[in-house]
């Protein structure tokens, strides 16, 4: 090893200087605590997510036509090509249910779970190289236990997946920068983002500029470009690359240039209004990185005055460059912010080594807001006098099953509190991380068997398929989505968007038609008098019809 590469490595490890060098044992077991942790608080629910809105269903309607047909991507819904996203979560999820030979709710999540358990481990493996293992592991954890990611392993998009691949990139690009003579790093990067770009699309190269502006401001432009340069790299990236965007660009899909990659790609940064995601980030945020949130002024504040120790730059990258590109776009949505949750983690888990033991002003000030937040969301929950705030805020009313909802929220900020107030940060991170696995797993059953309305969906399918005796393609009137009736029913619902169409359809296949409330009362008058309703519904606090062919002239009831 070269003297200039013996200090940039001397440089680069500083964080943790003070930790063994032989601690590989140390770090093994923190991955293995890490994994297993995630695992816990994820693969619970495996197999009980209902396939609920058309996002999702989109993927696994895919998934289940890849094994119908026989077809990587010659895969069609409702007739049209499918190419808004590149295909690899479709693909995990047919591969996934080949062994029992059909798409699963369970064989959907699968792909996802597993990613998040991945995304843990990594940013557990970025951790302990950046900082010292003791680092890693709390980052892990605090990953695992972020509500934000949690919720997201619990949904069937591959937002979870993009963010495992980049949180892979992002490691193999440290190791690249500690040991600039190993080219090998440099490889598995490329690799990692290309399998990041391959789950969505852009938003998995975030790690590539992150790596580019730490580069850049440690070694300036002919540093940057001279580490980032690997041909063996580039190469394997648009072979990656090209195996998806290549038949999506011939297979039948002649708008896919302009519909996906301008709209969705390009324009979402140059037209349509950039930063309107900022005022409901800000919200969503709150929620999203919680509970760790509560930790936000003082990490980000020691990682803002640290930034310019290397680790500590690029950790706090990690977390800033994703959040800023996400919340700069027009198509913001709150799933975005998962490509920050990492950074976040790292951030924590540094801030409670290196400072946690701090016994500042602003900590114990943080302590007693956790504090006084479960004392409020108690009082809100367990006082008949504040019904009409807790119906406002949609929060149910003190039952034996909320309970453990409650003591799990007071462990917590008592575990917050008592390791802020006391300096012991190790009190506060382990106790935090198990009270919200508890909270986490609990609170998803109970949401799932008391408060969800997810089941609605399959039971309209089992309506829907009453009326139609497995004849044909039940119609929807004036409605695009419901993909996910289309998952339930095993065949896709008929789009029918005019009166004339409405009348031609039912009289020519006597199938049931979905239409809303709304849409049935605005063209009634003018209907058939052969048009009747079948039955009322409600889905998803909207009113519903089933429309039917009479045989002979009727009025509807």
């Amino acid at each position: 090893m070269t003297a200039p590469e013996r200090t940039h490595r001397e440089e680069l490890s500083v964080a943790g200087a003070r930790w063994p060098a032989g601690l590989c044992r140390g770090r093994l077991h923190g991955v293995l605590l890490v994994a297993v942790v995630t695992a816990l608080i994820v693969l619970p629910s495996l197999g009980q997510r209902i396939v609920a809105t058309t996002d999702e269903a989109r993927f696994v309607l895919y998934a289940r036509e890849v094994l119908a047909q026989h077809t990587l991507f010659n895969v069609r819904l409702r007739g049209a090509f499918f190419r808004e996203k590149p295909p690899l979560y479709a693909w995990a999820i047919a591969a996934l249910s080949l062994p029992g030979g059909r798409v699963t709710e369970g064989t959907a999540q699968a792909p996802i779970a597993l990613a998040a358990i991945f995304a843990a481990v990594f940013t557990c493996l970025l951790g302990g190289r950046l900082f010292n293992p003791r680092v890693g592991l709390w980052a892990g954890l605090a990953l695992a236990t972020t509500v934000g990611f949690f919720r997201h392993s619990q949904i069937l998009l591959p937002d979870m997946i993009v963010v495992a691949f980049a949180t892979a990139a992002a490691y193999w690009f440290w190791r690249a920068m500690e040991d600039p003579a190993d080219r090998r790093f440099t490889v598995l990067f490329y690799v990692a983002l290309a399998l990041a770009l391959y789950a969505k699309g852009p938003l998995g190269l975030l790690p590539l500029l992150v790596g580019a502006i730490w580069l850049y401001r440690q070694h300036g432009l002919r540093a940057m470009t001279a580490r980032l340069w690997s041909p063996t790299g580039f190469l394997l990236f648009a072979i990656i690359t090209l195996t998806w965007v290549v038949p999506f660009l011939t297979l039948g899909s002649g708008t896919y240039v302009h519909t996906v990659m301008w709209q969705d790609w390009v324009s979402a940064y140059m037209h349509g209004g950039p930063g309107r995601g900022l005022p409901r980030g800000g919200r969503d945020a709150l929620g999203f990185f919680s509970p760790w949130i509560l930790l936000a002024p003082v990490v980000l504040s020691r990682a803002v005055a640290a930034r310019r120790t290397p680790t500590v730059a690029y950790a706090l990258l990690t977390f800033a460059v994703p959040l800023v590109a996400v919340l700069m776009s027009a198509h913001y949505r709150t799933r975005y912010l998962l490509a920050a949750a990492p950074g976040f983690a790292l951030l924590v888990a540094w801030w409670a080594d290196a400072h946690g033991a701090d016994r500042t002003t602003a900590a114990r000030t943080i302590a007693w807001i956790g504090l006084a937040g479960v004392a409020a969301a108690t009082a809100l929950v367990a006082f008949p006098g504040l019904a009409s705030l807790r119906g406002s805020l949609h929060v149910p009313p003190l039952s034996w099953a909320l309970i453990p909802v409650l003591l799990t929220g007071w462990g917590l900020a008592l575990s917050l509190w008592a390791g802020l107030r006391g300096g012991r940060p190790a009190l506060a991170v382990v106790g935090v991380t198990a009270t919200m696995a508890m909270l986490l797993v609990y609170g998803t059953w109970l949401e799932r068997t008391r408060f969800s309305d997810d089941g609605e969906v399959p039971q309209l399918a089992a309506r829907l398929e009453v009326y139609s005796r497995g004849g044909g393609e039940p119609g929807v009137l004036r409605e695009s989505g419901w993909l996910e009736v289309d998952y339930y029913l095993g065949r896709p619902l008929h789009e029918i968007w005019s009166d004339d169409d409405l009348e031609a359809f039912l009289e020519r296949t006597h199938q049931p038609v979905l239409a809303s409330e709304a849409a049935w009362k605005e063209i009634q008058d003018r209907r058939s008098p052969r048009i009747r309703v079948l039955e009322r519904l409600t889905m998803r606090r909207r009113s519903f019809v089933i429309l039917g062919w009479s045989p002979g002239p009727s009025a509807s009831p």
